[in-house]
């Protein structure tokens, strides 16, 4: 029988009808609502991580692992913040190379948050230079145009065109873009399984193998690969898309830009370190990022989960089973709550006294059960690298490019990816 959708925000409808019927859906009924849906495509390469995995003992401990480890080997006394740090001014040296001259930022920032990741799954950084390295960015990057495919979307939706020419191609592109980077992380588990010590426990991969010491090697060596790969591969690009969109709306909105800039320099001063202990004194550029997640909505059918049980929303009859997509797009966009919601304006999310208001019903990193495991991690790169770039440059679109860039060129896929640009940078 052909899987079932639930769009309870079809049609102009009222905004509580849209965005509350999204919240009190994934919130309210959450434990209803936490399963996903098995999806051949993306089973071919992480069905058991913490993504896609389904409900169930194993995605129980994925998630408790992960918020905890997280927390462990980055959330604690300003470990995870240092990290991002330390990257971010590595980044900013190798900006220094590009000042004046037209670049294309996206290769460069997916190497910095990657490593950011590296060093606290893997207990590592990479030189930018390194192979394995520039291999594993080569891979991401180009699983990150796959996934910004229109074929994409459609393989998820019409799982049977897999057996489909040319879509079996492209089925055959993805697979073996993720397999260098499965193999990869398949190393780095045995050589973290050869030198491990429970009595140092110096990553999130030994902290895995710690916590399922008592399974099977297959279950260890297969469910850790998956996870670390849906950890490594979603929170790179995630982050770093999310981070050229912002780029992109600042060099679009100079105006926005200077306030910005204007308010680092009187909080933080030129020469000073980012920290998120700043964000109470910086309202401003706290709406600013704000704005981009809300405007350039990352996933905007969101993740599909599925019903564990008979559910009803609002009047309708949900059977068990059913696929559900939750159209955050819409949750961001709907008129009858974001005043001219196809316009960036940061200021939207400050109140008459200039202090930022954090409005519930701008969701990215989802809600409910199945919120993004990583948010915490991804709001820590997102405002230290955007904070740092504004601080030290000023970022302006190239005059000589016949293709300027524009910020409704983007791919219409599972994931919104703005379309590559040049830029071009001066210090400040």
């Amino acid at each position: 029988m052909a899987p079932s959708y639930l769009y309870p925000w079809v049609g102009k409808t009222a905004w509580f009808s849209t965005i509350i019927t999204v919240i009190e859906t994934l919130v309210k009924q959450s434990e209803e609502f936490h399963e996903r849906p098995s999806v051949r495509l993306l089973n071919k390469f992480t069905a058991n991580g913490i993504g896609m995995i389904p409900g169930g003992p194993v995605w129980r401990s994925h998630r408790r692992f992960g918020m905890s480890s997280i927390r462990r080997f980055g959330g604690n006394k300003g470990v995870m913040e240092r990290k991002v740090t330390d990257e971010a001014m590595h980044f900013i040296q190798q900006l220094k190379e590009f000042e004046g001259k037209p670049f294309n930022m996206q290769k460069h920032l997916s190497e910095a948050v990657a490593n950011v990741i590296c060093n606290m799954a893997f207990g590592r950084r990479y030189d930018y230079n390194d192979d394995k390295f520039q291999m594993l960015i080569t891979n991401i990057l180009g699983l990150a145009k796959q996934f910004s495919d229109w074929k994409t979307n459609l393989l998820i939706f019409l799982p049977f065109l897999c057996d489909v020419p040319p879509f079996t191609r492209h089925v055959q592109n993805i697979v073996s873009t993720t397999n260098p980077i499965q193999a990869m992380i398949g190393e780095l588990i045995n050589e973290h399984k050869s030198t491990f010590d429970p009595n140092d426990i110096r990553d999130i991969l030994d902290g895995y193998l710690e916590s399922f010491a008592h399974k099977e090697d297959n279950f260890v060596f297969e469910n850790c690969r998956d996870f670390c790969f849906d950890l490594f591969v979603a929170g790179t690009e995630t982050t770093s898309t999310t981070l050229k969109w912002a780029l992109l709306c600042l060099m679009l909105h100079q105006d926005v830009q200077d306030k910005m800039a204007k308010e680092i320099d009187n909080v933080i001063g030129k020469d000073g370190t980012a920290s998120l202990s700043h964000r109470e004194k910086m309202p401003f550029s706290c709406a600013v990022l704000h704005e981009v997640m809300r405007f350039k909505t990352l996933v905007p059918l969101s993740v599909p989960r599925s019903t564990n049980k008979d559910v009803t929303v609002r009047g309708y009859r949900i059977p068990k089973g059913t696929q559900v997509f939750t159209n955050l797009w819409q949750v961001h966009n709907d008129e009858t709550y974001w005043k001219n919601p196809n316009k960036f304006e940061p200021q939207r999310h400050l109140d008459e006294n200039g202090n930022f208001t954090n409005s519930r019903y701008v969701i990215p990193f989802g809600a409910g059960a199945r919120v993004c495991m990583g948010e915490h991690l991804a709001r820590t790169q997102l405002w230290v690298f955007l904070i740092n770039i504004v601080q030290r440059f000023r970022i302006s679109v190239d005059p000589n490019d016949p293709d300027s860039p524009s910020l409704n060129d983007g791919t219409n896929a599972i994931v919104h990816v703005p379309q590559a640009y040049n830029m071009i940078i001066h210090s400040r």
